[in-house]
């Protein structure tokens, strides 16, 4: 389990570990466990699939948004860094991730998956709500 190896810490929305996801780059990615303040398996496990099926994440999430981005910005898709990733401790594997975007500094792009499926893309609330 990678999970073991990781420190724990508490974040403003709910305690967190920071993990490397190398197909998203090199930077260290805060994974928050929302609206938590300690870790269980589920946690634990979430974890541990997203690094596991991290390619398969990857792909989902750039088909999705270099879809959004010629749709709403009529721009392509460039220089998008992810940033932090959501766990929601109520409902089963649905992942939030946010992404920097050079085309929308501002807001950022959200993309919440469940069952590795994108379930919602969009300003960056949408990776936590």
């Amino acid at each position: 389990m990678y999970f073991d190896k990781m420190a724990v810490y508490c974040e403003d929305d709910g305690i967190a570990v920071d993990i490397i996801l190398s197909c998203f780059g090199s930077q260290k990615i805060s994974v928050v466990y929302l609206e938590s303040e300690e870790c269980d398996e589920k946690m634990k496990t979430d974890i541990n699939f997203i690094i596991s099926h991290q390619i398969e994440l990857l792909h989902l999430i750039e088909q999705a948004t270099a879809s959004y981005i010629d749709k709403v910005y009529k721009k392509k898709l460039d220089k998008l860094t992810l940033i932090k990733i959501y766990l929601f401790p109520d409902v089963e594997y649905q992942y939030g991730f946010l992404f920097d975007w050079l085309g929308d500094i501002e807001h950022g792009i959200g993309v919440k998956i469940k069952n590795l499926k994108v379930e919602d893309i969009g300003g960056a609330e949408i990776a936590f709500l």
